[in-house]
């Protein structure tokens, strides 16, 4: 069957565990045609993975283009199915512009999400015959958009560039809707996010099934970040809106739901997901690949492995390093990551130098052999203040290594171990976990590792996870069929 993955700055294009994970399971299910829609800041990335021979990508740049057809070949010829031909001028009016209404509703007030997934059905068939770009430069949609804006309480008192720069912004947020796709049997959005566009288009434009994989709280993190970056009002309001209309829609649509970790059920639940409808499929590693391997090392080794953003809280780390040194003087942490964020980057490396840690961190950079960095350690650690079920430590536990562990997401799940678990954001619970760690001895270090490598063969093997999908796959178009 061709199954449709929509993805959201991962892969192909950017390592982490959302590619990962979508990396397995187009190369874990040959039998099947993929077609990656991928959702990215602009159309000037290189691949990060190679692509598989099963696989087609088709890039979905936000930025960087005015228009779509500057950079995705339109089709001559879409199959979606019968429509009744409608001039530009009647499509504009009886499709796209009370569409958008609906859209700029939702980033205003909390709307019902099957009225969004009306319009975004119909912004879809819309795009088949017009240029969404032309569209929404008419002077009708920029009324609407002033109209509803006077009229929020909050935001009535905008300036006019405020107001311009948010209408050409929600254009872009759009944009996924634009470029055309080809007929799928399965539509699978790896998020409830922007890259869950196209998925819901075809869902509800071809009446294809639509399902639903959710790794972090895409909406969670997502306002997290607002609120991090000291978000301006407007946007604040406007994006998280948008962030949480998005997600409840995907989550009413979707036939079957798939959080990676029970943690991920309770936010799902409150954004509308439906008990029923929901599956955990736990994300799953090869055992042979992340084999256990003996390595001699010359200093007490802490491996950290993932990207270097605010996110992941490698300044706390870094903050509890300093606190381990303490008690373990010749302590060495690695970190294997590259620099998402160059200036919490550039904060970090800034904190070890005012520390005086040079002598006790190594910024290794993007590691393209996760596993003998594992190898390489005593102890892997994870201190993110947000994650859904994280690669980095199910590979660990593959290897036989020990997991000190920020208690967020699905890691309670995985390591099934409360004393290797600590706050997030507390340096000082995570620096006590550590000496505790290293106070024991290196058999005792040893048997947490077997341990370790045991639970994650027997619950969460790459075959178990592949067998899922193959599984649901299978049973979701059985059902469309029946």
């Amino acid at each position: 069957m061709r199954i449709l993955l929509t993805t959201e700055g991962t892969y192909p294009y950017f390592q982490g565990g959302v590619s990962t994970w979508a990396h397995e399971l187009v190369n874990g299910l040959p039998e099947h045609e993929f077609v990656v829609g991928a959702v990215i800041g602009s159309p000037d990335v290189a691949p990060a993975f190679s692509v598989p021979a099963n696989t087609r990508v088709v890039p979905i740049p936000l930025w960087g283009t005015e228009k779509v057809d500057e950079y995705v070949r339109r089709p001559t010829r879409i199959r979606w199915g019968p429509r009744k031909v409608r001039s530009p001028e009647r499509a504009f009016v009886e499709l796209l512009l009370p569409a958008y209404e609906e859209v700029v509703r939702n980033l205003l007030e909390t709307r019902e999400p099957r009225e969004l997934g009306a319009a975004i059905a119909d912004i879809a068939e819309y795009c088949e015959t017009n240029d969404l770009h032309e569209g929404l430069r008419d002077p009708r949609c920029w009324r609407l958009v002033r109209t509803r804006l006077s009229e929020h309480e909050q935001l009535r008192g905008i300036s006019m560039a405020d107001a311009i720069d948010f209408a050409r912004s929600l254009y872009r947020y759009l944009t996924p809707l634009a470029v055309p796709l080809p007929d799928v049997d399965v539509a699978h959005s790896s998020g409830a996010a922007l890259c869950a566009l196209p998925a819901l288009a075809a869902k509800l434009h071809k009446g294809v099934p639509l399902l639903l994989t959710e790794h972090g709280v895409y909406v969670r993190e997502r306002v997290l970040h607002l609120v991090r970056n000291d978000t301006p009002l407007l946007r604040k309001v406007l994006l998280g809106n948008l962030y949480r209309a998005i997600a409840r829609c995907a989550y009413a649509h979707a036939d079957i739901v798939l959080p990676v970790c029970e943690y991920n059920t309770s936010w799902e639940y409150q954004l509308g997901a439906e008990p029923a409808r929901m599956q955990v499929v736990y994300n799953g590693v090869n055992p042979d690949e992340f084999a256990p391997r003996a390595v001699q090392l010359d200093r007490p080794t802490i491996a950290y492995v993932g990207r270097i953003e605010p996110l992941k809280d490698v300044l706390g780390l870094i903050t509890a390093l300093n606190m381990v040194r303490r008690e373990v003087p010749d302590i060495l942490l690695r970190i294997h990551g590259p620099d998402d964020d160059r200036r919490y980057a550039e904060r970090c490396r800034l904190a070890v130098a005012t520390m005086r840690l040079e002598d006790n961190v190594v910024f290794e950079g993007s590691t393209k052999d996760p596993v003998r960095a594992y190898q390489e350690s005593d102890v892997v650690v994870l201190c993110s203040v947000s994650e859904g079920f994280p690669y980095t430590v199910v590979e660990a536990m593959a290897t036989g290594r020990p997991v000190v562990a920020t208690a967020v997401g699905g890691v309670p799940e995985a390591l099934n171990r409360p004393e290797l678990l600590v706050e997030p954001q507390n340096p000082q619970a995570l620096a006590d976990a550590l000496v505790a760690l290293f106070r024991q001895t290196h058999e005792e270090r040893e048997a947490i590792g077997r341990e370790f490598r045991e639970r994650a063969v027997s619950l969460f093997s790459q075959e178990r996870f592949l067998e899922a999908y193959r599984a649901l796959y299978e049973g979701v178009v059985s059902d469309y069929v029946a």
